[in-house]
């Protein structure tokens, strides 16, 4: 339990300062980890949990490409 709270608090410390493309990873990532953990309860994956954590990495690969093609290098 302590452990819940202490993802959550972590989360939203994270989340508070970010821009729109950085809270999309942060979602994202969640997202990915807690596909995963759904298949992996019973430590077997099927074909349908598969495709839903390949869709969630695939959601979450964009969301971290998007945030660095709006990463500006100064000169």
């Amino acid at each position: 339990m302590i452990r819940i709270l202490t993802l959550g608090i972590q989360f939203f410390m994270l989340n508070s300062g970010q821009s729109k493309s950085g809270k999309a990873v942060l979602k994202e990532g969640m997202d990915v980890i807690t596909a995963i953990g759904k298949a992996m309860k019973d430590n077997k994956i099927t074909n349908a949990e598969k495709k839903a954590v390949v869709k969630e990495i695939k959601e979450f690969s964009k969301a971290a490409t998007d945030l660095l093609d709006s990463l500006v290098i100064p000169e």
